[in-house]
């Protein structure tokens, strides 16, 4: 990731680079990657789906907890709860042994 040094600070986009502000400071990345209709529909990255659809759920269910524990967050000055319970979330959904890949799933028990 590049940082840009310098008095102007550019923010947006400049042909295929894109210029934007983080906690880290000023930042700058060059566009890249596969088209995504590619990937919704090409064979060759059925696991990249597969792995979305995962993260995806573990992201869910990192929100679900977050909003049910909104009041205790309010307080917390950490702006990185969200990726740290995304993380968690997916080494628990990274337990279930018993659903295919791609299906596995974040359960919690029921009381």
């Amino acid at each position: 990731m590049a940082r840009q040094k310098g008095i102007i600070k550019l923010k947006g986009k400049i042909g295929d680079l894109s210029f934007y502000k983080t906690q880290d400071g000023h930042l700058a990345r060059e566009k890249g990657g596969v088209d995504a209709s590619r990937i919704a529909n090409d064979p060759a990255f059925i696991r990249t789906r597969e792995n979305g659809a995962e993260f995806g759920s573990s992201a869910s269910s990192g929100k679900l907890l977050r909003s049910t524990l909104r009041p205790l967050l309010m307080s917390a000055s950490d702006n990185r709860v969200t990726s740290r319970l995304t993380k968690l979330m997916t080494d628990i959904k990274n337990l279930d042994a018993t659903s295919v890949r791609g299906k596995e799933q974040l359960a919690l028990p029921l009381l």
